[in-house]
């Protein structure tokens, strides 16, 4: 089983965000799926130098599928949860500073651009269970509820989309709404939107023709 598109794009995402510098050494991952099969990086690798050839092979159950000496990322549980439990078709998992320091202060990041609509609105922090285990992947399943991204406290962010790209954006846009708050709480209690504004971010840009908002039911 080759899956050479989906090879493709999961590395041309992965060097995008070790460009990004949205990682350190060999943490983040990401994931593509096809089917009843996920494409996904290999455990230790630095996303900024995967290859196509590294990548692996895993069944919805996350058993390895194709012939290779590679292991799929440890947080391989994380990307099938998030599978099993939301309409994704990527994952993207990443280590971004400000998206950390935000997950170590907040449960909740607050609303303080009207682009967190692309994202659902309010950003949730799943609590901190080690890596790879069961209690986490339940955790940002919950916190991903109605949102197309979520936080992790001590550890980063997790967002997903219709490809790789997609949940690239959004994990970029998570650390940047991040670095936002920590930029406005350094001065004064930042101005938050409320649900019914968000509400009206989405209507407004459907009713102009913008791409949808998703994640958030209006």
């Amino acid at each position: 089983m080759r899956f050479t598109d989906e090879r493709a794009a999961v590395v041309a995402a992965s060097h995008r965000l070790g460009r990004a510098g949205m990682t350190h050494g060999t943490g983040g991952n990401l994931s593509m799926r096809h089917g009843d099969h996920v494409v996904l990086t290999p455990s230790g690798c630095r996303l900024a130098d995967v290859t196509a050839e590294q990548l692996v092979v895993v069944d919805l159950d996350g058993t390895v599928a194709d012939d290779t000496t590679f292991r799929p990322t440890s947080e391989l549980r994380i990307h099938l949860d998030v599978y099993r439990h939301t309409s994704a078709s990527a994952v993207a998992h990443a280590h971004p500073v400000a998206s950390i320091a935000v997950a170590n202060i907040l449960d909740e990041l607050p609303v303080v651009h009207y682009t967190a609509a692309l994202i659902g609105g309010t950003i949730r922090v799943a609590p901190y269970a080690v890596f790879g285990s069961r209690e986490l992947g339940d955790a940002v399943a919950a916190a991903l509820t109605d949102r197309t991204a979520a936080l992790m406290r001590n550890h980063g962010s997790v967002a997903y989309g219709d490809d790789p790209d997609m949940a690239c954006d959004r994990i970029e846009l998570v650390d940047w709404l991040a670095d936002l708050y920590l930029r406005s709480a350094a001065v004064a209690p930042p101005a938050v939107l409320t649900d019914d504004d968000i509400t009206e971010v989405v209507v407004t840009a459907l009713q102009r023709q913008y791409t949808p908002f998703p994640g958030r039911n209006v």
